[in-house]
């Protein structure tokens, strides 16, 4: 992990960044959303994590608790709707749709603790 300052529209922010050397050489897609520093209590977006073909989950992107579940079994989504809330270090965090699909399996439940990387749901 490599600790980066980035600042955008004049605002500075401290970000871990994963450098992957096994990674094809492809530059990176840029996430769909920027995390934001908001009040206490606040919900801030989360980027999102893509989803290979082969692969229909979707992933937590940090370790919290699950707060709020946005959707069901067997709900269509899009691309960038709200799935879960998450909280983390007393911060709100929504995990968005990174495809659209159907919700297949919902692996966690409201009050769970879950980590980094953990699968959250299923696309069907």
């Amino acid at each position: 992990m490599k600790k980066l300052k980035i600042t955008v529209s004049g605002k500075v922010y401290e970000v871990l960044v994963e450098i992957l050397e096994d990674e094809v050489q492809a530059p990176p897609a840029p996430p769909k959303h920027i995390s934001t520093p908001t009040g206490q209590g606040d919900a801030m977006p989360v980027a999102i994590v893509p989803v290979h073909a082969a692969q229909k989950e979707v992933h937590s992107p940090l370790s919290g608790r699950v707060v709020a579940l946005s959707v069901q079994i067997g709900q269509s989504v899009k691309e960038g709707d709200q799935l879960m809330l998450l909280e983390a270090m007393k911060m709100n965090n929504y995990v968005y749709a990174p495809q659209a699909g159907q919700i297949a399996s919902i692996l966690v439940k409201g009050g769970d603790a879950v980590e980094e990387g953990q699968p959250l749901l299923l696309f069907s």
